[in-house]
């Protein structure tokens, strides 16, 4: 009954947010417009959508723009919640924030490294950032170099573990959003229990846990597939948090000298009866993997902070696979090969 009280006015608040994400009749119907534009109009008419590009001129909008005001909507939904929020599930929506930061950093850490000054028109974004974040995200867009970018993250948790791949001369924008994931990983991880009850850390840890472990699985298959690196080298990019998988198993795989060798050792796993023989690759199969757990856990657990990160995780991939279909329009690629990126994406 606790948990129904606590969460039975947010619960309300999430599934009428819910039942606002696009349907695959929705995504069908974008993929088959012939214009940005087009795109925006219908954009502009949805419920999810409606407010952010109110005041949007949709006759002249450009890619950059309508992802600009995607992921706005994300943000306002964020607000939204948060003012909605109790005190206590307010503690794990600012923990959850970290999320959204990195994701602007690394946009902006992405144009930084090739030297140019970032085309984000982050003002958009500035009153939302204002309230939750102490970063210069303005500032930070106009770096034009890694070391700039690092120089401007001073007095903030990002700043320590960036400087110290910058004193060692690394360059790889790689190693520098894999340093950012590692952080945000072990900070949510290790302060889940400062912010949540008994019961909804359990359910939350689920969710993070087996998120954590497919990414790390995703990483240790693309090391095996692609590249050339030693056991040490790859282990270096992985999360250090370790849930259903074993850090014994996770060194064998990292040591493993093939992908065979990899798959193997998988099959040993808690996750190898769920790895199918089909041929997928292995970046859809942890994505539907991941998908699964999400769903299942916000059905399972409604009334849980559970709700409140499925409910995020899913509007995320559907802003994905949005600005998959807006780049799709852009070059003129056609309702079905749109509808073809969207299954392998």
């Amino acid at each position: 009954m606790g948990s129904l009280m606590t969460y039975s006015a947010i619960a309300a608040k999430i599934s009428a947010m819910r039942s606002r994400l696009l349907t695959q009749e929705d995504f069908s119907r974008l993929a088959f417009l012939e214009s940005l534009p087009e795109a925006a109009e219908v954009l502009k008419n949805h419920p999810s959508y409606g407010q952010v590009f109110l005041n949007a001129d949709a006759a002249n909008m450009r890619r950059a723009k309508i992802e600009q005001l995607l992921w706005l909507s994300l943000y306002r939904d964020y607000s939204s919640l948060y003012r909605f929020a109790s005190m206590k599930q307010r503690k794990f929506l600012d923990l959850y924030f970290m999320h959204f930061e990195i994701d602007i950093m690394k946009k902006c850490l992405r144009d930084a490294a090739s030297n140019r000054r970032s085309e984000l028109d982050l003002s958009i974004f500035e009153d939302f950032f204002h309230c939750h974040s102490k970063l210069d995200l303005m500032g930070l867009a106009e770096c034009v170099s890694i070391g700039e970018f690092v120089d401007r993250l001073k007095g903030s948790d990002y700043y320590e573990p960036l400087k110290n791949l910058y004193d060692q001369g690394i360059s790889s924008l790689f190693d520098y959003e894999s340093a950012l994931d590692i952080l945000y990983f072990i900070r949510l991880w290790g302060n889940l229990e400062k912010t949540l009850t008994s019961r909804d850390l359990n359910v939350v840890r689920e969710c993070i846990g087996e998120k954590i472990d497919l990414l790390n699985l995703e990483w240790l298959s693309r090391a095996k597939k692609h590249y050339h690196l030693s056991e040490n080298a790859i282990l270096d990019f992985l999360i250090p948090v370790y849930y259903r998988l074993r850090k014994s198993q996770i060194r064998e795989m990292a040591a493993a000298d093939s992908l065979d060798q990899f798959l193997r050792v998988l099959k040993t796993t808690r996750y190898g009866n769920r790895i199918p023989g089909e041929n997928k690759t292995f970046k859809l199969l942890f994505r539907s993997l991941l998908d699964a757990v999400y769903q299942a856990s916000g059905r399972k657990n409604p009334y849980s902070a559970a709700i409140i990160i499925t409910y995020f995780y899913f509007k995320e991939e559907e802003i994905r696979k949005l600005i998959t279909v807006i780049e799709g329009i852009r070059y003129n690629l056609g309702g079905k090969e749109i509808l073809s990126c969207l299954a392998e994406s």
